[in-house]
């Protein structure tokens, strides 16, 4: 009776029904899939063989190589994309190969390709001076599409190092003789991609993108100023997730858990953006995020653990939870605000709830896995994820729209 005069016990009995029932539900999956699809940002790579794309995808989303090798698929004759995570992406990464081949007219692919994507980034050796195959694609996109932003990425840096030499500082890199043909390199070949016809924006950016084992001290250096210049270039309009996704962390299953954190948590807020529906679909999401954890972390959820799980999060949690939710679907209602300022409202407290009780999980599995019960502190992480996802899914402008096909 209380599932029926109350609609968040509705949603709530829905969450801990969907964990416990382990089948597959195509719909929810579709519906997942779909929601996060429709707004994940499409990074268009160019670059010749090794030039370095792989280590961009991976230091954006601390994947494997394997990984990423594994999930890139074929699209059109000549590129491949790799969605990230691929059942809920965050991030679609579009591959170009085999353009330039002789006798063929990538025209028709190229229009195609530029469609699909929302930033060019062309990967380039910082030391290799031959890149007349994609400076010819770039101008054909160019001319197409005039104001089309482009981002160079200048890889592999330390091909120009002085031997035994690190990274170098803004000032060394500028000055110090050991560095002149890196410096040379850098500027000759950002002067070919800055003259390219049209007037969208163009930045480059010199990264090193390395292993640990490398030796070098920052496995990640220049990530920052390209994750800049991907905000710039428009590439995602929400640049504090590509932020966060990018901070892997020395957790490897947090790390590996992280992805899936935040695509879950968008598809939920994208769900509620749609009246009324969110209130089987985002539990729903919720309960998939809970097992992709559970097979993360190779603890299965039961009756018992879950219970247990739950309880930790303090005992005010699921009314809290539910009470907040049942608002979001009235005020969705509301004419006008609640089409608008109301459900973007809604969507932004469904993504945080689901990053938070995710977050929460990854500690009571750990804790599991220890073979530990720390109530205290899954309620901490709970408490803590929830106001940092608030501030989070607030600077991002995903939920200021309705995802395409819900109007």
């Amino acid at each position: 009776m209380a599932a029926e005069r109350y609609p968040w016990a509705l949603a709530w009995r829905r969450l801990v029904g969907a964990v416990l029932d382990p089948r597959p539900d195509p719909a929810v999956d579709a519906a997942v899939r779909e929601q996060a699809l429709a707004q994940a940002p499409v990074l268009w790579l160019l670059g010749k063989v090794q030039a370095g794309k792989t280590s961009i995808i991976r230091a954006l989303t601390g994947a494997a190589e394997a990984e990423i090798g594994a999930g890139f698929m074929p699209c059109t004759r000549h590129s491949r994309l790799y969605d990230f995570p691929p059942e809920a992406p965050l991030l679609r990464f579009l591959d170009t190969q085999g353009l330039g081949e002789v006798g063929e007219d990538p025209s028709a692919e190229l229009a195609l390709l530029e469609e699909r994507s929302h930033a060019i980034v062309a990967v380039a050796r910082a030391m290799d001076p031959a890149q007349d195959t994609i400076l010819d694609v770039l101008r054909a996109v160019r001319r197409r599409e005039p104001d089309r932003a482009v981002v160079l990425v200048q890889t592999r840096l330390h091909d120009g190092y002085p031997d035994g030499a690190d990274h170098p500082t803004e000032e060394q890199l500028a000055q110090d003789p050991g560095f002149e043909n890196l410096r040379r390199a850098l500027a000759f070949q950002a002067a070919q991609f800055r003259d390219l016809p049209g007037s969208g924006s163009f930045r480059s950016v010199a990264v090193d993108l390395t292993r640990p084992e490398d030796g070098y001290s920052d496995p990640d250096h220049g990530l920052d100023a390209l994750l800049d210049a991907l905000d710039e270039a428009g590439a995602s309009g929400q640049g504090t997730l590509l932020r966060k996704l990018a901070r892997h962390g020395s957790d490897s299953r947090l790390a590996r858990a992280r992805p899936h954190l935040l695509g879950y948590a968008t598809s939920a807020g994208l769900c509620d953006l749609v009246p009324v529906a969110s209130l089987v679909t985002v539990p729903a999401v919720q309960a998939k995020l809970l097992h992709s954890l559970a097979g993360l972390y190779g603890e299965p959820w039961d009756r018992r653990t879950l219970i247990a799980f739950l309880a930790s999060l303090g005992s005010g949690a699921a009314l809290g939870i539910g009470a907040g939710f049942t608002a979001r679907q009235l005020g969705k209602l509301i004419p006008v605000y609640g089409q608008t300022a109301g459900a973007a409202a809604a969507g932004v407290a469904s993504a945080a709830v689901t990053y938070a009780l995710g977050r929460a999980a990854c500690q009571y599995l750990e804790l599991a896995r220890a073979g530990r019960s720390d109530p205290d502190a899954v309620a901490a992480t709970w408490r803590g994820a929830l106001k940092e996802a608030h501030a989070l899914f607030r600077s991002s402008d995903r939920f200021d729209r309705p995802p395409r096909g819900s109007q």
